[in-house]
């Protein structure tokens, strides 16, 4: 690829070792095979069972069945920098954060068209959907979430959470949990606690003097929340807010359809903790040469299999977790690798029967039917393709590229 790198934020603690490095690369748009109408995505078709694939100037509307792109979002797309897509509970909307403007772009999946596009704060990266109402869009440069009313497409609140008024951050919600949430900044040695009602930090879980907090989880069978601090992962009773054990490792953290296992990325390792053991007792762990992350899972007539893309080669895995073993590798195309990068992170999301995970370097989406355990089709899309969201019954639809 010929164009720079143009995403190159860098989000990091000095003191706690925690640093993140956001990079995407550009490149010439590749529709090969796409079946559109005017190219502007208003055809009405609806979207389900599709993905949305985002690119430096284009959204490709993708069909893993059959391999090919079927429409295309064109208007207004131009050197985008895209983070966290976040489909609605009811598959009717999808919003995804566009850097370069600090907005939230908001796409109807009836119709292939942004129908509105919402100011928010800056170097945004992730995004959540703790109700049905609202989205929350964290802004890295203001340590603050963003809350976006769905039925208005308008802010209607804005939540600090940082404790110094900036930071890279996350939020940890779910139904068990009501109206708390917990955030995590890799500014701040802690969790801040965060009520959702209220729009407001409630408190602080401090874990230490110094250093950040990053990635989090919640298994509902426990109530233990998990937070990455630093080398460690922190784990917090949820009833008590009170911190009940320290784990010797930490990553990007999975838990399970079924909520019985949590992943646990560390370096090529992926330790699987128990999730129904208030001990959170380590069943086994699995290597995967060339990095894993963006763990999804599948299961097959009870049998849970998981699939994570690689972040230093161009495969993914396939892992038994009922032997705990790496069953099969899979060629799924190639990302770039910024050399101030650290903690290199590849997009992969879940949808049915598929795992799809954009190659940026290669300009295309890898399609994996997760039932044979094949790759079906590379579709081409666009150099510095990094993004991607399933309509459907889908895993998360993580941002790509998040270093």
């Amino acid at each position: 690829m010929g164009r720079p790198v143009k995403r190159r934020r860098v989000v990091q603690a000095i003191t706690g070792g925690i640093a993140i490095s956001l990079a995407g690369c550009l490149g010439d748009d590749d529709d090969d095979g796409a079946d559109t109408t005017d190219g502007n995505g208003d055809n009405g078709d609806g979207s389900e069972g599709l993905a949305y694939a985002f690119a430096p100037n284009t959204i490709s509307i993708v069909d893993p069945a059959d391999g090919a792109v079927v429409d295309e979002i064109t208007d207004g797309i131009d050197d985008n920098d895209w983070g966290d897509p976040q489909i609605t509970a009811d598959y009717s909307e999808i919003y995804v954060i566009e850097g370069s403007l600090d907005q939230v772009l908001v796409i109807d999946t009836e119709s292939r068209e942004v129908v509105a596009e919402v100011d928010i704060g800056p170097d945004a990266t992730h995004m959540y959907h703790p109700n049905d109402d609202e989205i929350w869009a964290h802004a890295d440069g203001e340590g603050a979430f963003y809350v976006i009313e769905t039925s208005s497409h308008e802010v209607t609140e804005i939540v600090d959470s940082g404790l110094e008024g900036e930071g890279h951050g996350k939020l940890l919600y779910h139904d068990d949990l009501g109206s708390t949430g917990y955030a995590t900044n890799v500014n701040d040695p802690g969790a801040p606690v965060i009520d959702l009602d209220s729009y407001e930090r409630s408190d602080f879980l401090e874990f230490g003097d110094d250093g950040g907090t990053h990635y989090k989880a919640y298994s509902p069978q426990t109530g233990l929340a998990y937070f990455e601090y630093g080398d460690e992962t922190v784990v917090v009773d949820t009833d008590t807010n009170e911190i009940v054990d320290e784990l010797a490792f930490a990553g990007g953290m999975y838990l399970t359809p079924d909520e019985e296992l949590l992943g646990v990325l560390d370096g090529d390792e992926i330790r699987f903790l128990d999730a129904t053991s208030d001990d959170s007792t380590e069943l086994d762990s699995v290597t995967v040469a060339g990095g894993p992350d963006a763990l999804r899972y599948y299961d097959d007539d009870g049998t849970i299999y998981g699939f994570t893309a690689n972040t230093m080669n161009d495969e993914a895995a396939v892992i038994d977790l009922d032997s705990f073993d790496v069953v099969d590798t899979l060629a799924v195309g190639d990302i770039e690798r910024p050399e101030d990068a650290h903690h290199l992170h590849r997009t992969g999301v879940a949808g049915d029967e598929y795992f799809l995970t954009p190659a940026d370097a290669d300009g295309f989406v890898a399609v994996v039917d997760m039932s044979t355990q094949e790759v079906v089709d590379h579709v081409d899309v666009e150099d510095g393709v990094d993004t991607i969201q399933y309509v459907g019954d889908s895993g998360t639809g993580y941002t790509g590229t998040i270093r």
